[in-house]
């Protein structure tokens, strides 16, 4: 089998059941362009791996860096600062509804099999990538498996039990199909405990990162969820009515799940009122994120090729710096930081590209931009029309970092977008021709 771009899980033939306790070693098998059957069995082997032994979770977000190494005194406020931040939410976990936090810079979320599993998706074909979706919509549809949990101080558990449903429900959040998880949703029959997780795992990400969702996409959810609530119901008890009023029995009712229905029934009422919260943020002004999820799928494949081809992890800083000062609500000052950010992720990657190839000629790549350009046009790596195209971008981006005190949002995207889809197009280009720039010294610059 071909070198491959992405760890997963091994064990000879995919899972297929809900018992899955069979011992899991990481291998590599994932191909650049795979086909899609590879891609759903890598990923039901991640999605195996997240039910044995969960790594997604929200934490606080870092502060205080320092280089690569944090100062003594700063380790221990930092400490601290997360200790009393984990307090706070485990004590909000309990409430319910619960507090949606105004500042979404506080938590982030994240973990190995998230990482895992976005980097499987940019390395999907784009017409399977929503068939790769769906397969993982396929779960929720059939209610969610769920796994006896070792660590009760993980969070989502519920009924002693955890499950992959709420990895499932933050990686269509955040690639643009939160509707089609709601939708599948709905489809379950009866009330499960891999559905009540994914609804906890749907309360903290409203909680924390309200602004993942757009205005009217919370203004729809309790409709989305109108539906699943009502499955629900009928199978919280056999009698239903008013209070005071005359009890019928329910026809739909069937025994045996009486806990999970009343579980989904407060989770959904916590979540519509944890939107109404998040809306009046946006009415007080708070910015909405209007990313588009093809461009921030692109970006998730550069970051994979990134890895893959053994570039430093300073070009996947630059990239990182660059999407933190491209927010919302950023000053003209922070989106010309956002540029140099972008110029010098540009500058590093043509730059370790050519030594890396040179390297292996015996040659001199060059010392400057022009002369990377042209070394990689002599190689092969692209012709000059495409030569031209990124030698004007630079220029514009050089001209837009250097001269104007401040940058406007319209360059801003347009540039953050072009990088992001002219690097999955170079990278690639890279990995067909089986370049690797791990170990290729980087040559002094002019």
């Amino acid at each position: 089998m071909a070198a491959s771009r992405l760890p997963f899980l091994r064990s000879g033939r995919p899972p297929t059941g809900p018992a899955l306790c069979g011992e899991s070693e990481r291998a590599s098998a994932i191909l650049p362009g795979m086909e899609i059957e590879e891609a759903v069995e890598a990923m039901s082997r991640i999605l195996h791996e997240e039910r044995q032994r969960p790594t997604a979770r929200y934490k606080q977000r870092p502060e205080f860096e320092v280089g690569k190494r944090k100062k003594q005194s700063v380790i221990l406020t930092t400490a601290i600062t997360d200790l009393a931040y984990q307090v706070n939410l485990a004590q909000e976990r309990r409430k319910r509804p619960r507090r949606v936090e105004a500042d979404t810079d506080i938590y982030e979320f994240g973990g190995a099999n998230y990482d895992l599993l976005l980097r499987l998706f940019g390395e999907v074909r784009e017409k399977d990538r929503e068939k790769f979706i769906d397969e993982a919509l396929k779960l929720i549809r059939n209610g969610g498996y769920r796994v006896k949990a070792l660590n009760e101080a993980h969070f989502p558990t519920f009924n002693s039990f955890i499950s992959d449903t709420p990895l499932i429900a933050e990686f269509c959040i955040r690639t643009g199909h939160f509707k089609q998880l709601l939708e599948s949703a709905a489809k379950v029959e009866r009330p499960t405990d891999g559905l009540a997780l994914m609804l906890r795992q749907i309360e903290e990400t409203i909680a924390l990162n309200f602004d993942l969702f757009s205005k009217q996409q919370l203004k729809q959810i309790q409709q989305l969820m109108k539906p699943i609530r009502e499955v629900a119901a009928l199978q919280t008890g056999r009698a239903r009515g008013p209070r005071s009023g005359m009890m019928t029995e329910s026809p739909q009712y069937k025994p045996g799940c009486e806990y999970q229905a009343n579980e989904v029934v407060s989770a959904i009422d916590g979540i519509v009122n944890e939107c109404d919260q998040a809306i009046f943020f946006y009415v007080k002004g708070a910015p909405e994120k209007t990313r588009n999820p093809e461009v921030e799928g692109d970006r998730v494949e550069v970051v994979a090729f990134l890895d893959t081809l053994g570039f430093s992890p300073i070009l996947k800083e630059a990239l990182e710096e660059a999407e933190k000062q491209y927010r919302d609500d950023a000053t003209p000052f922070e989106l010309k930081s956002c540029f140099s950010h972008l110029r010098s992720f540009l500058e590093i990657m043509h730059r370790d590209s050519a030594n890396a190839i040179a390297q292996k000629a015996a040659e001199s790549g060059g010392r400057k931009w022009g002369e990377w350009l042209a070394y990689l046009r002599d190689k092969g790596i692209f012709t000059p029309q495409h030569d031209a195209f990124i030698s004007s971008v630079y220029t514009l981006m050089s001209d837009t970092c250097v001269h104007p005190l401040t940058a406007d949002r319209e360059y801003a995207r347009l540039l953050r977008n072009v990088v992001i889809e002219y690097g999955v197009m170079f990278l690639s280009v890279l990995d067909k021709k089986s370049v690797k720039i791990s170990g290729a010294p980087a040559q002094k610059t002019d």
